[in-house]
C-alpha cells in the first residue's frame, strides 16, 4: 500500500499512530491485519510530562470496523512507562481511538450499537461487523445501561400489565406511562413483592404523584397501589372486563346449551351453536350484514344467550360515563339486569364484578384511561423475542424493552 494512503489512515484512523505493515489472510481476502507503531514521543497519561522511560513494549489485538468491505484486525504494538516528574507507578500510554472495555475500536463499538439500536438482531450485527455474539451483546448492554435509567418523570397516569417471558408460566411485569407511551420499569415476575419494588423505587413523593394506575382486574396489583399511591385511583380495562364476561359467560352458556342439545339428540339446536363463538363474542356493531342476520337466528333460539348478549352490549356504557355518580349508576342498573337474568352463569359473573371490582369500574367514569397502549407494548416485546429468538440475559432483554419504548413527546395531555 502507497504511503499516501498509509498516512491517511494513521492521521484520521489511527491517530499517534503509523501503520508499518497490511497483510492478507491466507485463508480469506476479505480479512486483512494492519500492524500498527506509536509515532511520536512516549507522554505519560497522568501529568502529561514527556519526562518519562520506556519500560518494555507490548501488544494488543484489537478488532476495528469493516475497512472497503473487509473484515480488519489491528495488532498494535505499545509502550508502558515511568514518569519520572510524578513518580507514578508503570503506566500504559493512551491509545485514543481504543473502546474503553472492549477490545474493539470505538468506530467499531458506534456500529454496533446503531445497527442494535434500529431493532436489529445480535447474530446479524455479529456478521456484519465480524465480532462475536457475545462482544456484540455487552457493547449494546453497556450502552443501554448508560443511557437508560429509573425515572417516573411527569407520569401521572399508568398502565401496569404482565407479559410472557417464555412458555412455562415464566412471567414478566411491564409498567407504562399512557399518555407518552414510555415504559418506565420491567421485571421478572408478578407477584406483589416483584411490582412493590417499583413503588419503591418512586419514592414517597413519586407515589403522591400519580392519579390513576389502569390494569387488568389483578387483585394483587390493585392492593399496591392502595398500599403506596394513597391519592391514586385504580381503573380496571374494559377490554379485561369483555373478555372475562365471554369467556365465563357467553362460553360457558354456549358450551353447556351445545352439550345439553347434543346429548338429547337435538342435532339441529347442536348445529346452530357449532362454530359461533367468535359471533356471539364480537360486538354487534362490528358485524357484517349476513353475520348478524345468524346471530339474530340464534338468539332468538336460545333465551339464556340474548340475555348475555344484551349485558355484553351495555356493558362499555359504565366505561363511557362522564363521572363517578353516572358510572355508579350505569353500573348498578346493569348488575340489576343481570341478577334478574335468572341465568347462573350472569348472575355469577355480576355477584363477583360488583362484590370485588365494582370501585375499580366505576372509576372510569373520572379517568378514561386503558390497558390498550400495554397490549401494544407486550405486541411488540414478542416481536422482540421472535428477531432474538430468546433472550438468556433478561436484564439486557427488558433493557431492549425500555429502548424500545423511550416515549414520545407530548405537550399538552388531558385525561378525564
Amino acid at each position: 500500500m502507497s504511503c499516501i494512503v498509509s498516512d491517511f489512515l494513521s492521521k484520521n484512523f489511527f491517530p499517534g499512530f503509523m501503520i508499518t505493515n497490511i497483510s492478507f489472510s491466507e485463508v480469506s481476502d476479505r480479512d486483512i491485519t494492519i500492524q500498527l507503531e506509536p509515532k511520536e514521543p512516549p507522554v505519560c497519561p497522568h501529568c502529561g510530562s514527556h519526562n518519562v522511560v520506556v519500560h518494555e513494549y507490548r501488544q494488543r489485538v484489537i478488532k476495528e470496523e469493516k475497512l472497503l468491505g473487509c473484515f480488519v484486525t489491528l495488532v498494535i504494538t505499545y509502550r508502558t512507562i515511568k514518569c519520572n516528574y510524578c513518580e507514578c507507578k508503570y503506566a500504559t500510554e493512551d491509545i485514543p481511538f481504543l473502546s474503553d472495555s472492549f477490545r474493539v475500536t470505538k468506530r467499531a463499538e458506534e456500529s454496533v450499537i446503531e445497527d442494535l439500536e434500529m431493532a436489529g438482531s445480535i447474530k446479524d450485527t455479529s456478521r456484519r461487523t465480524g465480532l462475536s455474539w457475545d462482544v456484540c451483546k455487552n457493547i449494546h448492554k453497556r450502552y443501554l445501561q448508560s443511557t437508560i435509567s429509573f425515572s417516573l418523570g411527569s407520569s401521572e397516569f399508568l398502565a401496569i400489565d404482565e407479559f410472557s417471558i417464555k412458555k412455562g408460566h415464566k412471567y414478566g411485569t411491564v409498567v407504562a406511562d399512557i399518555v407518552t407511551k414510555r415504559v418506565i420499569w420491567v421485571c421478572e415476575g408478578k407477584s406483589n413483592t416483584d411490582v412493590s419494588r417499583f413503588f419503591e423505587l418512586c419514592g414517597k413523593i413519586g407515589c403522591q404523584q400519580i392519579k390513576a394506575v389502569a390494569m387488568d382486574q389483578n387483585a394483587g396489583f390493585a392492593s399496591l397501589v392502595s398500599r403506596y399511591c394513597s391519592k391514586a385511583l385504580v381503573v380496571y380495562d374494559l377490554f379485561h372486563m369483555v373478555y372475562n364476561f365471554g369467556r365465563l359467560v357467553i362460553s360457558a352458556i354456549r358450551i353447556r346449551l351445545a352439550n345439553y342439545y347434543r346429548d338429547h339428540g337435538d342435532e339441529a339446536g347442536y348445529q346452530l351453536l357449532k362454530g359461533s363463538r367468535f359471533l356471539l363474542l364480537t360486538r354487534n356493531s362490528r358485524l357484517s350484514e349476513e353475520k348478524k342476520l345468524r346471530l339474530d337466528s340464534i338468539l332468538s333460539y336460545y333465551s339464556e344467550l340474548n340475555k348475555a348478549n344484551e349485558l355484553k352490549e351495555l356493558l362499555p356504557e359504565v366505561y363511557e360515563a362522564n363521572s363517578k355518580d353516572e358510572a355508579e349508576r350505569l353500573w348498578t342498573e346493569w348488575v340489576r339486569l343481570a341478577m334478574s337474568s335468572g341465568v347462573d352463569e350472569i348472575m355469577k359473573f355480576a355477584k363477583s364484578q360488583n362484590d370485588h371490582y365494582r370501585d375499580g369500574i366505576t372509576n372510569a367514569g373520572i379517568y378514561h384511561i386503558r390497558t390498550s397502549v400495554l397490549e401494544g407494548i407486550n405486541n411488540k416485546i414478542k416481536v422482540l423475542k421472535r428477531v432474538a429468538y430468546g433472550y438468556r440475559d433478561l436484564d439486557y432483554f427488558f433493557l431492549r424493552i425500555r429502548s424500545a419504548f423511550r416515549g414520545k413527546f407530548t405537550p399538552i395531555a388531558t385525561i378525564g
